[in-house]
């Protein structure tokens, strides 16, 4: 097992308190490679058979290695997706209301939804690295 020094929200607490500007040429870069490979861990369990629905996507469950390699983490609300249709993902019916409320796809609070509520969580977590606040932009959408 390899050791993992941090996870991804204090990394953006900690740019939050050092960076209030603009981000660098290589901040952007360093963001965008961490982003990238976040995508790709998500890939991976959405193309794997039988497809892994993460469920709780969150800065707090996204770990960093001493390298800069990303792991997943805290798969206690993943569930398998066992589906023989390869290019139609259908819904299927799970607990409603899992996952933290702040990176929730709306329609995980229903009874059907797909793998795109980690979708949803992923954007969220993308526009922070970005340096967006997103728990903002999602208070003013409810407004």
């Amino acid at each position: 097992m390899e050791l993992c020094i941090d996870n991804l929200n204090n990394v953006l607490e900690t740019k939050k308190l050092l960076f209030n500007e603009l981000m660098t040429i290589s901040e952007f870069y360093i963001s965008y490679q961490m982003f990238r490979k976040l995508t790709e861990c998500v890939q991976y369990l959405h193309e794997s058979d039988p497809q892994i629905i993460h469920r709780d996507l969150k800065p707090d469950n996204v770990l960093i290695t001493s390298y800069g390699s990303i792991k997943l983490c805290d798969f206690g609300l993943a569930k398998e997706v066992y589906n023989s249709d390869s290019f139609h993902m259908s819904e299927v019916k799970h607990t409603a209301d899992v996952g933290t409320v702040d990176y929730m796809a709306p329609e995980a609070m229903g009874d059907n939804y797909n793998h795109k509520i980690d979708v949803y969580s992923l954007s969220l977590i993308g526009a922070q690295i970005f340096g967006f606040n997103t728990i903002d932009i999602k208070e003013e959408k409810t407004i």
